[in-house]
This record gives structure tokens, sequence and C-alpha cells, in this order.
């Protein structure tokens, strides 16, 4: 068992890390399509109406590609307030639903985002904006990264239920 779930944290960890970095290659990408825009509108008076619609779009992937690698690090939104003063034993299975929340709305989300973007590939739904972009393709975006954040959630379960991230220092003590 000890095996799989470091292989499993490896591969959680490497698809992370993957999906952060191409996130940060993006916000690049993002922040030189609105400096374009706002040179262009602002220097030569020529408004690029497409950029705000399209770096829309690309801040939604961002959110999607790093949201799994924000709950590897524990950085998500919590109320350490109330959980800091249950102790170590009802920290832990605060924890321990926590994932299990994550790990349920997650694959709820996975399968209402797949069934919206294929709704709208059949349908051939457009964007009512200038790009006319399929809307499939910013829909596809859900599905993508709620299972990374599934996974990154079950891979921490796993971990919180053998004790490995408590040996390892990370998170909640066992009871």
């Amino acid at each position: 068992m000890k095996s799989f779930l470091v292989l499993l944290e490896r591969a959680v960890g490497a698809l992370s890390a993957l999906a952060t970095a191409l996130a940060a290659l993006l916000m690049l990408v993002i922040t030189g399509i609105i400096g374009y825009a706002v040179a262009l509108r602002y220097l030569f008076n020529q408004p690029q109406v497409w950029a705000d619609e399209l770096a829309s779009y690309l801040i939604v992937l961002v959110v999607m590609l790093a949201i799994a690698e924000v709950l590897r690090r524990g950085e998500h939104i919590s109320i350490d307030l109330l959980v800091g003063r249950l102790g170590p034993r009802a920290g832990y299975w605060v924890d321990v639903a926590g994932m299990v929340a994550v790990i349920v709305v997650a694959g709820v989300l996975v399968v209402s985002g797949w069934d919206m973007a294929a709704f709208s590939a059949d349908m051939g739904i457009k964007s009512e904006g200038y790009l006319a972009m399929p809307m499939w393709l910013p829909q596809a975006t859900l599905p993508l990264g709620f299972a990374l954040l599934g996974l990154a959630a079950l891979n921490r379960l796993l971990r919180l239920l053998t004790g490995l991230d408590v040996a390892q220092g990370k998170g909640a003590h066992r009871p």
C-alpha cells in the first residue's frame, strides 16, 4: 500500500506541477494580451474587442489548472480559527471529512462539466462575443480542473488515513 501511495503522490505531484507551470505560462499570455489591447487602445485608438473575452476564458483555465496544486500545498481557503480550537483528533476528522467532501463535489462537477461541454459541442453553441468561440472549449476546462482537484484530494485523503501526512509533518495529527 505504501508503494502505491508513493506512486500516487509522485503522479499527482507531476500532473499538478505540469498544470501549474502551464497556468503560469498562461498568466504571461494573458498579461501580453491585455498589454497589447491597452497599448492599441490608448496609443493608437484601435481597441481590440476580442482581448477581454479571450483573457476571461484563459483566466478560468488558469484557475482550473492551479486548483489541484493549491490543495496539495494546503493553501485553500479554510476556517483555521475554528479547526485550530478543536484539537488534534477533531482536526484530523475535519480534514478527512473535508477531503471526502472535495472528492464528492469534484466528481459531481467533473460529470456535470463534461455533460455541459458535450451538450455545447453537440448543439454547436458559440459565445456571443466577438470571438464566437465554441463554448465547449472553455467549458471543457471545468472537468479537467475538477478531475485534477479530485485526484489531489484522493491522494491527501489516503495519506491522512494511512498516517503518511503525519509522518512527513504535513497536516493534522492522527487520532
